[in-house]
């Protein structure tokens, strides 16, 4: 078949398959040529979701007769005019084939006027050929209407989802761009209700508040963060606030919604030991760096970025989101709700979102991450603190006899009134009680603590464990009677694979005959008791054949875990003052102090004003 140049309206139609993917793709590019014509208010009308109507109408700067021309003929812009120019692209509609493309499958109507010219310009073209240009009357701006998209396209149209659909994805472009750019006045309606109206805002988080609601705004941690190159504005909803799926994860580079799987990696590794695995943290992103740093132009739609230096950006933005949760203290607080908003998603989610699915330990194993939790750990290796004894001292309240009077006796142990505790930098932090055995109870000036001795514990465990096997080795204790184990033959094949993490661990296993094990030496902090559960559920874990060298830090940081949990104190242990104290202590100089390694919370928090409300006393 010979060679031959595509007519213009077929290469049109292929050119318009690139940029106009749906109704949603007409209107995100239509509002950013109306923000970069320096709109202050941004009206976005909807019919039968986007099928039937689409107007989009600003009060930017307008274009004269010539120009309005010149902007519906393919690869014309005013935006670029050498390629030294893409190096430094700070605007939005760059590449010129937004109006063309979208022309060329629709009935289109273009009027237009500058605010100095007495006249405006209206042009009809349809399915790219242009059909009338008069001059007309209209306010200061561009209305552009679109009727029909795809009616000379009947294959894209069939493949249009239902106009509930097509109308989630137009609500959620109009909701990013309004995040974006909060200075900018956004109204969207369907069908004439209307469903979106938010009037200009000074910051982020007030533009938020009308999109999300007062209840969802209350909720998010906001921080700022800088580097040299980089600067990023964040909102990390708190503890309460997390939801089943990543619709709530919203990225924004230099006022441009994206998506990446960098950042979404980033932001995943920074929150991984806060937020339990089937949830996600909810985060709205706003990251603002040099133009040359980043390529705007690999995606047709240019949702997609790359950055130049890809493994920095994502070391960097995970130490900012994680300084900065950790400053605001991540901790639970139990007169919140559990979920302010709905848990089941955006109501502007769809599947072409900017969530992210991203793997959360993208980069785990470099030098910037993997195991660097243990960094600056201040917990002696060598020593045990008291409350790691396996026998707490404690003696319980005993029961009254059947027919004593019901009278209130003082328990034979007592915690001292006013006994201090160091919690993290909380001031005048009293230790009050312990309930259930499992409930470390404190006070402060205005507020009460709970804090789980198990999770605690084991937030502890893991770090020293973390910060020793980088340094000296685990330290273990030689058995004076070896623990004998029977173990499958699975798990014995298992074991001969990962002989040397055993080691590592501090364990010293041999085989005694069959599927018969001895284990010589454990680690100091495990109990002897836990030795069979700790070592065969360790076994269980581990995959039989050797671990690659990019897994071996997640599998070696997944062991450490479970013995941090084997060794931990347990819910139900009676722990004397001193050992609570001594536990609360080494938990405040912690590096992740608010999660254990599952990412359970170990703290919560709650307010005097709200125990005084339950009580009617406010």
């Amino acid at each position: 078949m010979p060679i031959k140049i595509l007519p213009p309206e077929i290469a049109n139609k292929i050119a318009a398959g690139e940029v106009v993917e749906r109704p949603a793709s007409v209107v995100k590019e239509l509002i950013e040529n109306a923000i970069d014509a320096e709109s202050t208010k941004i009206n976005v009308e909807i019919r039968a979701g986007g099928k039937r109507l689409i107007r989009v109408s600003d009060n930017g700067t307008g274009m004269s007769r010539e120009d309005a021309l010149t902007a519906l003929k393919r690869h014309a812009t005013s935006k670029v005019g050498t390629i030294e120019d893409l190096q430094h692209i700070h605007t939005f509609g760059f590449r010129g084939e937004a109006l063309p493309s979208i022309a060329s499958v629709s009935q289109l109507e273009l009027l237009t006027r500058k605010s100095d010219d007495l006249a405006g310009t209206k042009i009809a073209v349809e399915g790219g050929d242009v059909k009338s240009v008069q001059e007309s009357g209209c306010s200061p701006g561009t209305h552009i209407t679109i009727n029909n998209l795809f009616y000379n396209v009947p294959a894209r149209l069939k493949f249009l989802k239902t106009d509930t659909t097509e109308l989630n994805h137009l609500t959620n472009q109009v909701t990013w761009a309004a995040l974006a750019h909060p200075k900018v006045q956004f109204s969207l309606s369907h069908d004439r209700r209307s469903l979106i109206d938010v009037r200009t805002c000074d910051s982020y988080i007030e533009r938020i508040r009308l999109l999300y609601g007062k209840e969802f705004a209350e909720n998010l941690i906001e921080f700022d963060a800088e580097l040299p190159n980089l600067h990023l504005h964040t909102f990390i909803g708190k503890p309460e606030l997390t939801k089943s799926n990543r619709s709530y994860q919203l990225f924004f580079l230099n006022a441009r919604p994206i998506r990446s799987k960098i950042i979404g990696a980033a932001l995943g590794e920074a929150m991984r030991a806060m937020v339990p695995k089937d949830r996600y943290a909810v985060a709205f992103l706003f990251l603002t760096m040099d133009a040359q740093e980043v390529d705007v132009n690999v995606h047709p739609a240019k949702v997609e970025v790359r950055f130049r230096n890809e493994r920095a950006i994502f070391s960097a933005v995970s130490r900012m989101i994680n300084s900065g949760v950790h400053r605001h203290k991540y901790i639970p607080r139990l007169d919140k709700a559990a979920q302010p908003a709905s848990s089941t998603g955006s109501p502007f989610e769809n599947e072409g979102g900017f969530g992210v699915e991203e793997n959360p330990r993208i980069f785990s194993q470099t030098a910037e991450t993997g195991m660097e939790i243990g960094t600056g750990v201040r917990i002696n290796p060598a020593s045990q603190p008291p409350w790691q004894a396996e026998q707490a001292v404690g003696n319980a309240v005993e029961p009254l006899p059947s027919g004593t009077p019901a009278e209130i006796q003082p328990p034979e142990r007592t915690i001292p009134d006013g006994t201090a505790l160091e919690l993290f930098d909380f001031e005048d932090v009293q230790l009050k009680a312990n309930l259930f055995n499992t409930y470390i109870v404190a006070e402060a000036k205005d507020r009460v603590f709970f804090i789980d001795q198990h999770v605690a514990a084991e937030r502890v465990l893991y770090e020293q464990f973390v910060h020793q096997l980088k340094a000296d080795g685990i330290p273990v204790q030689g058995l004076l009677l070896p623990a004998t184990i029977e173990v499958t033959s699975q798990q014995l094949t298992t074991l001969n694979a990962h002989t040397a993490l055993f080691e590592k661990l501090g364990f010293e296993i041999e085989q005694f005959g069959g599927n018969t094990i001895l284990v010589r030496t454990i680690p100091a902090m495990l109990a002897t008791s836990s030795i069979a559960m700790t070592v065969t559920d360790l076994l269980d874990r581990l995959p039989q054949n050797e671990i690659p060298p990019d897994e071996l830090l997640g599998v070696q940081d997944d062991a450490l875990v479970m013995l941090a949990c084997k060794s931990a104190v347990k819910a139900g242990d009676s722990l004397t003052m001193d050992e609570m104290v001594a536990l609360v202590k080494d938990l405040s100089q912690a590096k992740l102090p608010f999660n254990c390694p599952h990412a359970r919370p170990i703290v919560v928090e709650m307010g005097k004003i709200e125990l005084e409300s339950r009580f009617k006393r406010r």
